[in-house]
């Protein structure tokens, strides 16, 4: 197992240079933008832009990295739990969720008070509306995965959450870019980020293929006994 870990270190670096990319674009993007206000006469840059708009905009930025890395985790990989044990596989789909999920949430609540501070009202759009959309189903389904027990929710009902948040991915991606100011553009960011649409949606046809054809296992196996039964 010592030729494993060479291959985990890369992973782990990768890991945790990814997050970088967008977090580097949106310093640039926030330097060309302050340059830009310094650069008019009279104009000084609003508290809202720098302790609203701006924060936002990263935490959208590496809370969508972190979700990728979350759904990731938990998609049963044999490559990923060949080098990593499922059980820390999970714990870390659990706490980059918790992360992930407080970041995104940050960032739908401060947009909407930089509306409510810019134009004196929330302004929907249909971009700005695909995020919210993800949002609620996000919360949804961390209602679900938090308080399993406490609302006594059934098997069956936890799973029909899970797959309601299957789209949330997607529908975030959408919004990050045809609304964001640095997943919109054709960048470094952009291309990731659409790296991570394309993996995450060949992982989740695979996942769900194989969800499909244990249930038909499952299925089979409960009516051979009858078979035999009834001969």
């Amino acid at each position: 197992m010592v030729h494993l870990r060479p291959m985990k270190t890369v992973i782990i670096v990768v890991a945790v240079i990814l997050p970088l990319i967008p977090a580097a674009e949106w310093v640039v993007s926030l330097v060309r933008d302050v340059s830009e206000l310094a650069a008019l006469p009279d104009v000084s840059i609003p508290l809202s832009l720098a302790l609203v708009y701006y924060p936002a905009r990263v935490f959208a930025l590496i809370g969508f990295t972190l979700m990728f890395y979350q759904f990731l985790l938990s998609a049963r990989l044999p490559a990923l739990e060949r080098l990593f044990n499922r059980a820390a596989l999970i714990r870390r789909h659990r706490s980059l969720g918790k992360i992930g999920f407080l970041l995104i949430l940050v960032h739908g609540l401060l947009l909407l008070l930089f509306d409510l501070i810019d134009h004196g009202a929330i302004v929907f759009t249909w971009e700005k509306l695909l995020g919210i959309a993800a949002l609620f189903l996000l919360i949804m389904a961390v209602i679900a995965a938090w308080h399993f027990r406490a609302l006594q929710f059934s098997l069956k009902t936890w799973r029909r959450f899970h797959i309601a948040a299957y789209f949330v991915f997607p529908l975030a991606f959408v919004h990050a870019v045809s609304i964001g100011t640095v997943a919109g553009e054709f960048g470094p960011t952009q291309l990731l980020f659409s790296l991570f649409l394309l993996v995450y949606l060949l992982v989740a046809v695979r996942r769900i293929v194989t969800i499909v054809q244990e249930r038909r296992n499952t299925s089979a196996g409960a009516a051979q006994p009858q078979r035999k039964n009834a001969n």
